[in-house]
């Protein structure tokens, strides 16, 4: 995906955003004390995210000229590939409150290399957008290794 467009980062980053929830929330459920509301803490971050990240999508579809990002095959696309980006692996059981944060911080690394990824590929005007999605995961991945490390 050469030269990223603003739009394009910011509707994967919604995307993004509506999987690490749906990570979060089904974690939690599986999780006690602490680290249950931290994951819970965790899906509403990413819900906050998704919507501000949404609301700019939706500021930037205002601007003429990428009338094919807003069809749904393109949507589509986005949405397939945000979720084997970071999100698509295995099912695993849970066996331990450990490995689900485990499995939480591995989530949080793969979604920060993603857009690291991206961001080798970005147009000038989406470099900033994708820093600050980058120190957002970041901040997560920084809550959770410290979780860890208090077990």
């Amino acid at each position: 995906m050469e030269n990223a467009t603003l739009y394009e980062v910011l509707q994967l980053a919604v995307h993004l955003e509506e999987e690490g929830q749906k990570f979060y929330e089904k974690y939690a459920q599986k999780a006690k004390g602490d680290i249950k509301e931290t994951f819970e803490r965790l899906a509403l971050d990413e819900v906050k995210h998704g919507k501000y990240f949404q609301s700019l999508y939706h500021e930037a579809k205002e601007k003429p000229g990428l009338d094919y990002l807003f069809e749904e095959e393109v949507t589509a696309y986005f949405k397939e590939y945000a979720v084997s980006a970071a999100f698509d692996r295995e099912e695993t059981k849970v066996m331990s409150v450990e490995e689900a944060v485990a499995e939480a911080i591995l989530t949080e690394k793969k979604s920060i290399d993603y857009y690291k990824y991206l961001d080798k590929y970005a147009l000038t005007e989406t470099k900033g957008m994708i820093n600050t999605i980058i120190q957002e995961e970041e901040k997560h991945l920084a809550v959770l290794e410290k979780l860890l490390e208090a077990m």
